[in-house]
């Protein structure tokens, strides 16, 4: 609700609707979240093939998701796989050392 003190452009921006935000799989900065190492990410046949690790227990994860897909897609087929779904996640992509932003769910695998 504090959007409607926002500005003008902030209201208007489509990451930013409720529904937009109550799906967006990834933490923001401070919360209490768990975190998920994407430890390999490879083009296949059927898509893009990912290995991740889940927490600090080092659960393993894998699965595909299509060749066109977004890190939210990502996002959500990890999350899909957890015993509390309705979690969001600090994920970390191969090579990087900071975890994707909430503001990153449109960008291209």
């Amino acid at each position: 609700q504090a959007l409607v003190y926002a500005a003008a452009p902030l209201q208007a921006d489509p990451l930013l609707t409720e529904s937009s935000v109550a799906g967006n799989p990834f933490a923001v900065h401070g919360a209490a979240s768990p975190v998920c190492a994407v430890v390999e990410l490879r083009a296949c046949e059927t898509g893009i093939r990912y290995e991740a690790a889940w927490g600090l227990g080092g659960t393993t994860l894998a699965g595909n998701v299509p060749h066109s897909a977004t890190l939210e897609d990502l996002g959500r087929d990890i999350i899909a796989q957890v015993p509390n779904p309705n979690t969001r996640v600090y994920l970390m992509l191969p090579e990087s050392e900071t975890p994707v932003s909430p503001w990153q769910v449109e960008q291209p695998l």
